[in-house]
């Protein structure tokens, strides 16, 4: 899916930029999936539940378990070039 225009989903593009720079592309632990959120947005208890909720009803990332997250990089255009040049760097 492709929200241009959404001032959340431009948030949610950071966020994952963000991963991606540090060399997440396949799947990312929510202790560093926290990290970006708190780098971009804030790191109030709150605020990571919600940007982790908008994420996963953008379908940007799936929970595979309590702790890990599967990222939908797909999704956003943007980051593909990205990611297709590094690939998966870190494992968790």
């Amino acid at each position: 899916m492709f929200y241009p225009k959404s001032r959340a989903y431009s948030h949610c593009v950071e966020i994952m930029h963000f991963l991606v720079e540090a060399g997440f592309t396949y799947q990312v632990h929510i202790e560093s999936l926290k990290v970006a959120i708190t780098a971009v947005r804030g790191g109030d208890p709150r605020t990571l539940k919600n940007w982790t909720q908008t994420l996963e009803r953008l379908n940007i990332i799936k929970r595979v378990n309590p702790h890990v997250y599967q990222m939908n990089l797909e999704s956003i255009p943007e980051l593909l070039n990205i990611m297709v040049k590094s690939g998966q760097k870190k494992l968790m």
